[in-house]
């Protein structure tokens, strides 16, 4: 697919990974959908990126916390 350096994906490949996943998208629906991967792909893969030092994460929420 893409080199660690380039971080961009293709339309054909970013049409690929759609197929893969099952979402069958129309080619109006992959245009319009490829600009935010575009957008959110470098925090993702920054996200990915973390070690955590194989550690539980616990996350809470207190649905009365003001």
């Amino acid at each position: 697919m893409t080199t660690p350096s380039e971080g961009a994906v293709t339309p054909e490949e970013f049409k690929l990974m759609t197929e893969r996943a099952g979402l069958g998208l129309s080619a109006a629906e992959l245009a319009e959908l490829k600009p935010v991967y575009d957008l959110y792909g470098p925090y993702i893969r920054l996200l990915h990126s973390i070690d955590l030092q194989a550690e539980d994460m616990g996350v809470a929420f207190h649905p009365d916390w003001t």
